[in-house]
């Protein structure tokens, strides 16, 4: 049986780092962690309107029911079931309360939902993971590497005018994006106009609302392992 050897993810790694890299950020879908409030449904076996949900909470009254022993909810499918042997009465009314969650990322996707931006990447380094290392990211420490490796270490720095006053919900790093001719030269930061090609999307992340303001500026670092 073949396999893709360590040196050959180094390749791919390789040849990702000679392209152009930028990382993208869109405002995604805005009814990502609304709030909702259904008043008084049949609590047989329902769907709630909006998928997934979180922080589902069931009354009637001021009588607030215990999930898991009252009721079971599909966080995914929004399916939300009275439990056999619940407090809840067979067929009674109730009101819920709930949020509509962000959803996972999927393998799919090739593009953001919705992009507002993107700007070049300032730092592309191989790299290995070391508890001791210079290189600090969300999933952990790494160290530089002088040689190929099968990890790339992504740094992106945006301005402070930077899509100002928008609300980012959604990240996504790009490769061998092209953008028009005859923009300012040393630009380092894009709008959907402004490219010609978005390229491929290497990496997408749902992101926490991050309300974006002309008085700071954000950072992020990625580790892409091949």
């Amino acid at each position: 049986m073949s396999i893709l050897t360590q040196t050959g993810r180094a390749a791919i790694a390789a040849s990702i780092k000679e392209q152009p890299i930028h990382l993208a950020w869109g405002s995604g879908d805005g009814n990502w962690g609304s709030s909702h409030r259904v008043e008084k449904i049949s609590f047989t076996d329902d769907k709630l309107n909006h998928q997934p949900v979180k922080d589902v909470k069931v009354v009637i009254g001021q009588t607030i029911y215990q999930p898991s022993i009252d009721y079971i909810v599909d966080s995914s499918t929004g399916v939300i079931q009275r439990t056999e042997n619940s407090s809840i009465a067979a067929g009674g009314t109730v009101t819920i309360e709930y949020i509509q969650d962000t959803p996972q990322e999927l393998i799919t996707s090739a593009t953001l939902i919705k992009e507002v931006g993107r700007r070049v990447v300032d730092e592309v380094l191989f790299c290995v993971g070391d508890e001791n290392g210079e290189l600090l990211t969300p999933s952990g420490k790494f160290k530089s590497s002088d040689v190929p490796t099968n990890n790339l270490y992504l740094k992106f720095t945006f301005d402070f005018t930077d899509a100002a006053n928008q609300v980012i919900r959604e990240l996504g790093v790009m490769v061998g994006t092209k953008v028009k001719e005859k923009l300012p030269p040393g630009q380092r930061y894009f709008e959907p106009q402004d490219i010609e090609d978005p390229g491929i999307l290497l990496v997408l992340e749902h992101t926490v609302p991050l309300i974006r303001t002309a008085a700071t500026r954000e950072t992020f670092a990625f580790v892409v392992t091949f």
